[in-house]
């Protein structure tokens, strides 16, 4: 009868890990690829998130500037300046006879 010759698994293995150390090689830098793919994915979605908000945010500054330029503009018109002059300030337009013309020299 022949003897049977127990094989040490682990030896085989690194045996063969050695042997196609090239395609071991290989494999690993496929694997860092797709890792390196998934996350590049990742952070272009977050960060494509965080410039859409950014945006609505700059929308709505844009729009509420806006509204207040118009504010402004109506808070400033003549006419409603003249009228609080003279309804809660008591001023009145001076005669002509007392205005004093002032020449720069």
């Amino acid at each position: 009868m022949a003897t049977q010759r127990q094989v040490n698994l682990a030896k085989a293995i690194w045996q063969d890990l050695t042997t196609h150390f090239w395609l071991v090689l290989l494999v690993a830098a496929v694997l860092g690829s797709a890792i390196a793919v998934i996350y590049s994915s990742h952070q272009n979605r977050m960060l494509i998130g965080q410039w859409e908000e950014l945006r609505e945010a700059h929308d709505k500054l844009k729009l509420e500037a806006k509204h207040l330029l118009l504010e402004e503009m109506a808070l400033a018109e003549h006419n409603r300046i003249e009228q609080i002059a003279t309804q809660k300030l008591a001023m009145k337009r001076p005669a002509t006879e007392k205005e004093i013309a002032v020449s720069a020299k």
